[in-house]
């Protein structure tokens, strides 16, 4: 069983480089790719220079669900493991033990959950749990969700509400001590507060939308889980229910 680490990152030239440290040293992981995203900064030349970490340099900004289709095109892995690029405070264990539901078969998705990094970012995830960037998947099932790649911001909304609907199994897993920087911290605060705003309109454009999500045929025939729905059609690349606890 193959496994990927995905990390999709725009402008994160300070940061990305301690988080792909972390990943590094995680056994589990076979592979680990950062899809930059159209950065502005040096984050291309940052992860160019780490022995071990393959680099997808997009010319253009496809959004974080343009970044992270992208990923995953790249890859054969069984397991995707997508992480933010600006985490403060990870370490291989927290990566360990979002795959390890998924290499047991007792789930299909785990979802991180700060918890102990900062009171901040511990209380926005609690508030909105099903919109964390830490998430491992089976990418069997993340084939399934279509137009990820147009999606942006609202990225991890359409993953959780496809799950939701399709009855994949899922669990939470607490990443103690984890946090990333807000955004009025990264921009400023008029800049990070558009962007937040932003953020939170592409969100909710998944959540509120009355249709009941649909599902396209995976690449190759599901081992176990969904089954994919006759007259379905395969998914193209971007550019060429309730949750239990797992505790770390």
């Amino acid at each position: 069983m193959k496994i990927a680490a995905v990390l999709p990152a725009f402008n994160e030239e300070g940061r990305v480089a301690s988080v792909l440290k972390a990943v590094l040293r995680s056994p589990s992981i076979d592979e680990v790719i950062v899809v930059n995203d159209g950065s502005t900064d040096s984050t291309a030349d940052v992860v160019r220079a780490i022995p071990g970490v393959r680099l997808i340099d997009l010319s253009l900004n496809l959004g974080k669900g343009g970044a992270m289709s992208t990923g995953a095109e790249a890859t054969d892995a069984d397991i995707l493991v997508f992480l933010d690029a600006d985490l403060i405070g990870l370490k291989p264990e927290h990566v360990e033990a979002l795959v390890a539901p998924l290499r047991s078969r007792r789930v299909q998705m785990a979802v991180g959950k700060f918890k102990g990094g900062r009171k901040l970012t511990d209380w926005s995830q609690r508030l909105v749990p099903n919109i964390s960037g830490q998430r491992a998947i089976k990418r069997e099932i993340f084939e399934q969700i279509p137009n990820l790649d147009a999606v942006r911001y609202g990225v991890e909304m359409a993953i959780t509400r496809f799950c939701a609907h399709f009855g994949v199994k899922t669990v939470s897993v607490h990443m103690s001590g984890v946090t990333h920087p807000l955004k009025e911290e990264k921009l400023g605060f008029i800049r990070g507060m558009a962007t937040r705003a932003r953020m939170y309109s592409q969100i909710f454009r998944i959540l509120l939308d009355p249709r009941a999500p649909k599902r396209i045929r995976p690449k190759k025939q599901p081992r176990f889980g969904l089954a994919p729905s006759p007259g379905t059609h395969l998914a193209q690349p971007p550019h060429k229910g309730a949750f239990r606890s797992w505790r770390d």
